[in-house]
């Protein structure tokens, strides 16, 4: 109907005009007609042109969407459908991951192993999960810069022009070096997630770097956000993001907090839930 019905109303809109204006043009001979009966023909005329346009492009907006609404239907995706597709796949069935092993975990059961041969395990160590994810660290740094200066000479007001640049410019130096020195979170890019039951293994630049449980002085488990924040005394605190890092989470709080936090840590309620739809 969003195409059809365009289609059909164009011709009709059309000779309905005509029909209008052939009507009063007929009329226009008796001398009685009012002369304003001109414009409804000016009108009329307008209509019979612009009508039908709107009308079939109405008909081809509406045919193209109910053409990608039948390709859809039958499977046939554009490149960019397809990745959003894919990617809700993924996230569906990582969430779904998620409620399985928070339910296995609260059961006090042991998910099963993972050999993760690239990776030198330690003593009693055991691997569970091995998933893509986004890794970030948070801190500051020192950054450097220049200050301009100048000499000036001459009138007064060009004296005072030229200091007042100066120290404008370096006031915007010193503020851009101020906010790119505060602590914030670097080092953003994709990483290849670990985690066993003694620690979170990061593989960032072709580098494994471990964070182990015992070192943790803070866990942030926000599986609703697809985030988890992790501080330690020793080094800056670790932000890993993505889909599947709902199920490093809830490693992360069995392992520093015990299974009965499982059930009882607010952010990690929504695991729980049945029939939950899982964020976006």
């Amino acid at each position: 109907m969003r195409w059809a019905v365009p289609l059909i109303a164009a011709p009709v809109i059309y000779f309905a005009a005509m029909l209008g204006v052939m009507w009063i043009n007929q009329g226009l001979d008796n001398e009685s007609l009012p002369t304003w009966w001109m414009w409804l023909v000016l009108l009329l005329l307008l209509v019979a042109i612009a009508g039908p346009i709107t009308a079939l492009v109405r008909a081809s907006i509406g045919g193209y969407k109910t053409f990608r609404h039948w390709r859809r239907s039958n499977g046939h995706l554009t490149k960019t459908e397809a990745a959003v597709a894919q990617q809700e796949s993924i996230s569906t069935r990582a969430w779904e991951h998620a409620r399985v092993l928070h339910q296995t975990l609260v059961r006090r059961e042991v998910p099963d192993g993972l050999h993760i041969w690239d990776v030198v395990a330690n003593s009693n160590e055991v691997f569970f999960l091995d998933v893509p994810a986004d890794y970030a660290r948070h801190y500051g740094v020192d950054v450097s810069y220049s200050q301009s200066s100048a000499f000036y000479f001459g009138r007064p007001a060009f004296v005072l022009a030229g200091l007042g640049i100066s120290a404008m410019s370096n006031a915007a130096r010193r503020n851009a070096a101020s906010q790119l020195a505060a602590a914030q979170w670097r080092e953003r890019q994709p990483c290849r997630l670990v985690v066993s039951n003694q620690r979170i293994l990061c593989q960032v630049g072709g580098q494994w770097l471990s964070f182990y449980f015992s070192g943790m002085t803070a866990v942030y488990p926000e599986v609703g956000e697809w985030s988890l924040i992790t501080q330690y005394d020793s080094t800056s605190p670790l932000l890993l993001s993505g889909v599947h890092v709902p199920a490093a989470a809830l490693l992360t709080v069995l392992a520093t907090h015990g299974v009965d936090a499982l059930s009882a840590h607010p952010s990690l309620q929504v695991l729980a839930r049945e029939n939950v739809i899982r964020p976006v």
